[in-house]
């Protein structure tokens, strides 16, 4: 029996995921989104992949520049994930209005504060469904261990928490 995308939609509620915003260009052509999809693909190259939905704002901007930054929220930067989800009203260069970003050695927006920022350049761009697994080959890098990552579980924001240490 085939799993209906109610049903579908249902069960990832229930699958907890970081909270990224991806962003691409420059200023006054920046954009980025509120994702969750992203994950780890390759350590040689060292590559990672985001789902983008084609009908974004972010979507088109993204594979026109060519470069993108993903950066992992940390738990207290919730009002960002809103943000950049479109609960703010604003699109594209309007999000970047405060003093929370700064730039990513290949010239995107990167966010101060962020647990993680990987700088990419895009690499291929695969098309499946409605979204665009896009492909990137991760440049530079930053992050740091005094913050907690953002999740987003249920349909709610949610932390991460050590319940053991790894054997």
């Amino acid at each position: 029996m085939a799993l209906s995308a109610e049903e579908f939609r249902r069960m990832m509620r229930r699958y907890p995921a970081a909270v990224t915003v991806i962003t691409t260009g420059q200023a006054p052509d920046r954009a980025g989104m509120t994702a969750t999809a992203v994950m780890s693909l390759s350590m040689e190259p060292v590559q990672l992949v985001c789902a983008i939905n084609r009908s974004t704002y972010t979507h088109e901007r993204l594979v026109r520049h060519g470069r993108f930054c993903v950066n992992v929220l940390e738990r207290g930067q919730i009002a960002v994930a809103k943000l950049f989800s479109g609960q703010g009203g604003m699109m594209g260069d309007a999000r970047f209005g405060d003093e929370a970003w700064t730039v990513a050695p290949s010239g995107v927006p990167m966010l101060k504060g962020a647990v993680l920022a990987f700088d990419c350049r895009l690499a291929q761009c695969v098309d499946a469904g409605t979204h665009t697994l896009v492909i990137g080959e991760v440049e530079a890098g930053c992050g740091t261990q005094a913050v907690q990552p953002l999740l987003y579980l249920d349909g709610a924001w949610a932390r991460a928490e050590k319940v053991a240490e790894p054997a």
